[in-house]
């Protein structure tokens, strides 16, 4: 079951998490376009040298541009390939 939210503080934090993955779901897809992997949705489907470049482009386009915790503040970040326009084509069929 979910919990609800009860007070301001816990809204706050739930509208920073989901900034946080929106801007994670958007530099996802900007690189998955810009590399042409657009049909990928797990690193499975990857071989070395894309999931170096899905990783570079990531590094070079967010977070050495906008700072290391652009995607949170946080030890890991898991990425799944599910860019911005992949969950909103999940939503469209379900």
């Amino acid at each position: 079951m979910v919990e609800r939210i009860s007070n301001e503080a816990e809204l706050k934090i739930f509208k920073e998490e989901r900034s946080l993955s929106k801007r994670l779901r958007d530099a996802i897809s900007f690189c998955k376009n810009s590399l042409e992997l657009g049909s990928v949705l797990s690193d499975h489907n990857l071989k070395h040298d894309e999931r170096v470049a899905i990783e570079n482009c990531l590094t070079s386009n967010y977070l050495l541009k906008e700072g290391m915790d652009y995607f949170g503040k946080r030890d890991l970040i898991y990425i799944d390939l599910y860019g911005t326009d992949d969950v909103k084509n999940l939503r469209q069929s379900i």
